[in-house]
């Protein structure tokens, strides 16, 4: 298994080089197959090279810590456990429904239409294509000691060339608004500067995809990938407006499950800077969903943290080479705009990126989807289903299992209200009001702004957290 490191790490003035590669074998794999013996699958990988372009092998450890928009866990020793099937919505739906044949004969033939018509029994295998993000920590041999991320050029040198774009971040809006709620819902974050070609090349090269437009068909699509637990390609969007107007594009980025994906919208504004166009964009990650009342039906919960989003479409698009320039810059009344208004629990540094393009016509970062795996065959999915099914309705419909489940999920819930009330403890604390917003949040990407790729020397190690794409 192969993956190209994707986080820009400098040292010195030197940077490492483009193209270098992590590379390992898969020791383990474990496959769920009929389910008779293993109800979910894992899969271990043995990262213990860090390969340059020059052909210059480095013996490093390497542990894998995180797959990016994946459904699967990881462990402390880096092996990934696979989702268990019986366990998502899609089949607890039809175990109700099994039991209201059982009572009824007559229905079991409508009964099974229906359900097999409604929801699909999940697929538990584990399967990766490329250009799926890996989260990794690399310990350095002692000739990379020292890596930071890498300081991104900024747009221009001059003093009036500054002065245009904190013009520019000045006029935009802090906030974009739902049609039929007042509050605010996302914080506006991104400036794009460059034609649309360039901006459509960029995402492109990235991995980004479109959205489906609101209806009938995406919205229950949408609910099926919830139910199912399963990637949903063109997931519709809540619609948001900035200044009144709707975005003109919608991008997302998702690998095999719907509750984590990275989403942004974009609107084109008017006027240019340099003679190029003009897009603000609001950008969140995805990291879970919930039901909610208003509005009625399921919905996303995002990172609170928004600026982590904020710094990830930033080196999305950096690695692609499609950008020229990345200046961040201070809103002057940092999260609480001019109307003071407020997302609850939200918080940031209080800056906005503002990505120059260029014309994008050779993307460094080709992340095209390889082929995927055959699917099984009927008679293997229909004798997996019905062993899976067997198999937990004897081992957990009881009232040991539903009682102990029972406590897990209240402590699930507990754990969730406490991280989110600190989260508005953190949010109240860091809001400082106009002209020292956020002052007590630092920016833990240096001057870059690669949010999430540089981290202290551990125990005096050379070991640094990096992203890798698999190839």
């Amino acid at each position: 298994m192969e993956a190209v490191v994707s986080t820009p790490l400098c040292q010195e003035g030197a940077s490492l080089p483009e193209g270098t590669t992590v590379q390992g074998v898969v020791t383990r794999v474990r496959k769920v197959g009929l389910g008779l013996i293993h109800e979910t699958a894992s899969l271990e990988v043995d990262f213990k090279t860090l390969h340059l372009p020059d052909g210059t092998d480095y013996a490093a450890p390497i542990r894998l810590v995180g797959i990016d928009s994946a459904r699967e866990r990881i462990d402390r020793r880096g092996a990934i456990h696979g989702m268990r099937a019986t366990a998502t919505i899609a089949n607890r739906f039809s175990q109700r429904l099994a039991f209201l044949a059982f009572a009824h004969p007559i229905m079991v033939t409508p009964l099974f239409l229906a359900e097999t018509g409604l929801f699909r029994f999940p697929d538990p295998e584990i399967e990766y294509r490329r250009g799926t993000e890996l989260y990794l920590e690399i310990e350095f041999p002692e000739s990379f000691r020292g890596l930071s991320p890498c300081t991104l050029p900024t747009a221009g040198g001059s003093d009036e060339d500054l002065y245009d774009l904190q013009s520019l971040v000045d006029g935009l809006p802090y906030w974009t608004y739902s049609k039929r709620q007042s509050q605010p819902i996302d914080l506006v974050n991104l400036i794009f500067i460059g034609n649309e070609l360039s901006l459509d090349a960029a995402f492109q090269a990235a991995g980004w995809a479109g959205s489906a437009p609101n209806s009938v068909r995406s919205g229950f699509g949408a609910i099926r990938a919830i139910v199912e637990d399963r990637s949903d390609g063109d997931a519709p969007m809540r619609t948001l407006l900035l200044d009144g107007e709707e975005a003109d594009k919608r991008l997302q980025k998702s690998l095999n499950t719907f509750e984590k994906r990275h989403h942004l919208r974009v609107w084109n504004r008017p006027g240019e800077w340099r003679g190029e166009r003009v897009w603000a964009s609001a950008a969140t990650q995805d990291v879970g969903t919930t039901f909610s009342l208003k509005p009625f039906g399921f919905t996303h919960q995002i990172e609170n943290d928004v600026d982590q989003e904020r710094d990830k479409v930033v080196s999305d698009l950096v690695y692609t080479g499609c950008v020229d320039s990345v200046t961040y810059l201070r809103r002057p009344e940092g999260l609480r705009g001019p109307g003071r208004e407020y997302r609850k629990g939200l918080y940031t540094d209080s800056r906005l990126a503002v990505v120059v393009l260029n014309a994008c016509r050779q993307p460094r970062l080709d992340v095209a989807a390889g082929a995927r795996a055959p699917e099984p065959s009927l008679l293997v999915r229909c004798l997996r289903r019905a062993t899976l099914t067997a198999r937990n309705h004897l081992l957990r419909d009881n009232i040991v299992y539903r009682s102990g489940d029972a406590l897990r999920l209240g402590i699930c819930a507990l754990r969730d209200w406490r991280g989110q009330r600190k989260d508005e403890r953190l949010a109240r604390k860091l809001d400082r009001g106009p002209g020292d917003s956020f002052a007590g949040k630092t920016d833990a990407s240096g001057a870059g702004g690669q949010g999430g790729v540089s981290a202290p020397e551990a125990g005096g190690r050379n070991l640094k957290p990096v992203v890798a794409t698999a190839r």
